[in-house]
This record gives C-alpha cells, sequence and structure tokens, in this order.
C-alpha cells in the first residue's frame, strides 16, 4: 500500500526512540494476537455483510491507527494503535483475496489470480517506493509527518474503495449456490441477498478444510516462512542503522548522491523545509533503501504469475525456503552481508502471497471463502508470535543484526521435522484437491 510507503522505512526507529528492543518486540507479538483473535470473527464478516463495505471499514481502521501514532507517548498508548492496526488488518487479509477472486470468476477467470494479485501489488509497490523516500525526508523534519501523511492517504484509499463493485454473489445478481440468474434478489446491504454461513457452518468450513489434508500441513509450512521474515521485517531498520555504523548520509551506498541532493535543497531554503529542519542522518538514508526493497519486490510480484507456471509451487516453497535460511545465516559471519537479507525478507511474501491465496481460493467454495482466507492469516499470525519475541530478545542481547541468525535457526528446526512428517508441499496440478473438496 502506498499509504503505508510513508512509514515503511522509519517505523521501527519512531518506536524504538521510546521503548526498549524486548517491548518493540512484544508489540509485535500483541499484533500478531490481535491477527490471531481477529481473523476468522472478521472474515466471517465479510462473509456476511460483503466484501466491498469490510475492505471499507479496514482502511478506515488502518487511518485510525497512523494517525494515533502522532499522539502516543507510553507504553500502552502504543498497544492501542498496535490493536488497531491489527484489527485493520484482519479485516482485510481475507476479504480482500476472496473479493478479487470472485470478481475475477466474474471477468477474466479465476486462474489468472497470482498473475493479477502479483501485477496489482507490483504496481503498489512502485507507489510505496515513492512514498518511502518522501516519509524518510518528513520524518527528518518532524517524525510524526509520516503517519498524518500515512493516515489521510489512508482514508482517501477507504474513500476510494466504496466506490468498487460488489461482487454477484452480494449484489444481487446471482443466486449465491448456484450462479443463476436472479435480479429480484435485495443487495445484502438491504438485508437480503447472500448473507453468508452461519457460525456453526463456518466452523464446519473451517474444520473440513484447514484441519484435514492437504491444506492443513501447507498452511503450516507457509506461516513458518512467512512468521520468519515478517519478524525480520521488523528489525531491517536498526540493523541497517549498526551495519551503517551510524555513519553521515555522504558515506551510504546508493543513498549518498540523494543525500547530498536533500542537503543541497535544504541549503537553498535556509536551512529550513515545511518550517522545521531537516535532520540528514542514516535513518533518513532508510528512505531510498526503502525506495529499493519496494523496487525490487515489485519486480518479483509482478513476474509471480510466470514464475508459479515456469517452477510450480512446491518447488518454488522449497526453492524461497533455502534461500531464506542461508541468507538470514550470513549476518553472522559478514555483517555486512545483511544487506542482501534485507532485500530476501521483503520480497518473499510479495512473491508467495498470491501463489498461496491461489492455491487456498481453488480448494474454497464461495460460501466462507473470506472466512477461510482469513483462518489462514490467523494461522499466519500464530506462527509469527514466538519469531517476533525471539527476535526481540536476541536482538536486546546481542543487537539487532544477529535476531536474522536466530530467526534462521529456529525456522530449520521448525520447517525440517514438518516435512519429514507432515507432506507440507504440494505434489503437483493434477493431484491436488479441487474447491469442492473431493479428492482426485
Amino acid at each position: 500500500m502506498a499509504a503505508v510507503g510513508f512509514v515503511s522505512p522509519i517505523f521501527a526507529l519512531f518506536v524504538l526512540r521510546d521503548l526498549s528492543y524486548p517491548a518493540y518486540g512484544t508489540l509485535s507479538a500483541v499484533y500478531s494476537l490481535v491477527i490471531v483473535g481477529g481473523e476468522i470473527p472478521t472474515g466471517y464478516l465479510g462473509d456476511r455483510v460483503g466484501r466491498r463495505d469490510t475492505l471499507v471499514a479496514s482502511k478506515v481502521a488502518m487511518a485510525v491507527s497512523l494517525l494515533g501514532f502522532v499522539v502516543v507517548d507510553s507504553f500502552a498508548s502504543y498497544v492501542v494503535v498496535y490493536v488497531v492496526w491489527g484489527l485493520g488488518m484482519a479485516l482485510t487479509s481475507g476479504t480482500g483475496g476472496a473479493w478479487l477472486y470472485e470478481i475475477l470468476r466474474e471477468g477474466l477467470g479465476e486462474d489468472q489470480f497470482t498473475t493479477v494479485r502479483g501485477k496489482g501489488n507490483a504496481i503498489a509497490r512502485w507507489s510505496a517506493a515513492v512514498t518511502t523516500i518522501l516519509g524518510a525526508v518528513l520524518y527528518g523534519i518532524d517524525p510524526t509527518y509520516p503517519f498524518l501523511a500515512a493516515g489521510l492517504l489512508m482514508l482517501a484509499g477507504a474513500a476510494v474503495i466504496a466506490t468498487l463493485p460488489r461482487t454477484a454473489a452480494f449484489d444481487g445478481a446471482s443466486d449465491p449456490a448456484t450462479g443463476d440468474e436472479n435480479g429480484d434478489q435485495p443487495t445484502a446491504d438491504e438485508g437480503g441477498g447472500q448473507q453468508g454461513p452461519s457460525a456453526r457452518e463456518a466452523l464446519t468450513l473451517l474444520r473440513e478444510r484447514l484441519l484435514r489434508p492437504p491444506l492443513r500441513s501447507f498452511v503450516l509450512f507457509v506461516a513458518l516462512l512467512f512468521g520468519v521474515v515478517g519478524a525480520g521485517n521488523g528489525y531491517i531498520q536498526p540493523a541497517a542503522v549498526a551495519v551503517a555504523g551510524d555513519l553521515s548520509l555522504d558515506a551510504l551506498p546508493v543513498v549518498g548522491s540523494f543525500a547530498a541532493d536533500v542537503a543541497n535543497a535544504a541549503d537553498g531554503a535556509g536551512g529550513e523545509i515545511l518550517g522545521g529542519h531537516l535532520e540528514l542522518s542514516a535513518a533518513t538514508g532508510l528512505g531510498p533503501l526503502y525506495a529499493s526493497f519496494a523496487a525490487v519486490a515489485a519486480g518479483i510480484s509482478y513476474y509471480a504469475g510466470a514464475i508459479e507456471s515456469r517452477l510450480g509451487l512446491r518447488r518454488t516453497l522449497v526453492l524461497v525456503a533455502v534461500v531464506v535460511a542461508g541468507t538470514f545465516l550470513v549476518p553472522i559471519a559478514v555483517p555486512l552481508a545483511a544487506v542482501a537479507t534485507f532485500y530476501v525478507s521483503q520480497s518473499v511474501q510479495h512473491l508467495l502471497r498470491p501463489m498461496v491465496q491461489q492455491h487456498v481460493n481453488d480448494r474454497t467454495g464461495d460460501a466462507g471463502r473470506a472466512t477461510v482466507l482469513s483462518a489462514v492469516s490467523m494461522v499466519f499470525g500464530v506462527a509469527r508470535t514466538p519469531f517476533v519475541v525471539l527476535a526481540g530478545f536476541v536482538a536486546g542481547a546481542r543487537g539487532p543484526v544477529f535476531a536474522f541468525p536466530a530467526l534462521a535457526v529456529l525456522l530449520v528446526a521448525t520447517l525440517v521435522p514438518l516435512v519429514v512428517v507432515g507432506s507440507p508441499l504440494p505434489r503437483s496440478d493434477a493431484s491436488e484437491t479441487p474447491a469442492d473438496g473431493t479428492p482426485q
């Protein structure tokens, strides 16, 4: 999301001004637990009241959280804004994928989900490449400005989403069970139309889809992988500053020329931009660094569909897991090599998430689709929690760079037994289970 780009390069540094590494890790764990507790209820809400309206509520909640960072002044206040942000993310995680899958089925075809989701995410990452630079510059003026800009842009995004079409299941265009035309059916917002599964039906659906093969071990494998990179992403900013040795921007690779341009602009403006002094530091240099992360992730996401077609989901997952474990271990011997680790950590979810959502969507019917996808995200949140706690304590004891090797060790210790005991990797397209749940 372009709005989040404003805060992504400076978020950890902002929080760590007030809190310790263990407290920061605790906040990340709180966020994960909110996701865990909120995913299924919010997915169920998306199935009951409609995908689009749930997405609007998600953006509003995230905007409130971002604006809340402008006034936080204690650990308790950080907890509040983290909780609101977690609820906003829970509202969108399953519902967004369900909305897109059903819209595509009504047009291009659901088999295009990975390609369309990947290319859409690429556009978002390119936009974020711009806002990350702006966010770092705003942070140099006033640390709260990036959050103010992000919150306002997020509210604008909510207004745009409100203009998008509802899926046929929620606009009365077709019977949700059979797909037959039914132009007289009222909309969900009018109290008619598809109302989604009941709570009991939703629980039965989750039991049948997620607690049985083939999705059970597959989702757990991906959850462990996402948990590691998610925890690692939270320590890129302090690790980057530590690796740079708190050098001036002029000495930082890639960033130097940008820093010089900004410095010249500041001098030309009498050292004042927007009424505040622009502090040039390694933190400001994270803007261009994160812009490069966004550019690389955009390219990878754009070709997610082509990569899946060429390698297949199984080989892609194995390759990514090996690369993550290897690159996360490298900084323990060569701290400067952590830069490569940062790029891998930032790119993994942008490559795999469209493939994973396609895989789960293909094995889920319309009724309860958002609930199932939200439950998958809930598992991701559960798996992430121990990783962020571990990273917080290791960073506090040994420094942020050492958080990455610790995460790699825990990843290997959990993935290897799962692969040996479980069978989490999809065998082939021909042998997987279709959406109706009938094994082939």
